[in-house]
C-alpha cells in the first residue's frame, strides 16, 4: 500500500469489516488481505486527528434474511 496522508477535510469510512465476512458464514475471498491495509489507513487517520466511522451489518437470529426464514442468506453477524 502507498503511504499517504489524510487531508484536513478527510474522512475514513469502513464498511462492514466483520469476521463473518472475512473468515465466516459468507467471507469474501482474500478478505483478510484488506486487513493490514486497513490498519494502515486508521493508524495515518487517527494520528491525523481526523475521523473514522465504522459500519456493521447486525441482525437477530431469526432476522427474515437468513434461509430458514425464507431468505437468502445463511446466519451472519448475528447480535451476541
Amino acid at each position: 500500500m502507498t503511504s499517504f496522508r489524510p487531508g484536513p477535510d478527510d474522512a475514513l469510512l469502513v464498511v462492514d469489516v466483520q469476521n463473518d465476512f472475512v473468515s465466516g458464514s459468507l467471507a469474501v475471498p482474500g478478505g483478510a488481505e484488506a486487513i493490514a491495509p486497513l490498519n494502515a489507513a486508521m493508524a495515518a487517520f487517527a494520528a491525523a486527528g481526523r475521523p473514522i466511522v465504522l459500519s456493521r451489518d447486525w441482525h437477530p437470529a431469526d432476522h427474515r434474511s437468513f434461509v430458514q426464514q425464507g431468505g437468502p442468506w445463511p446466519p451472519h453477524c448475528v447480535e451476541g
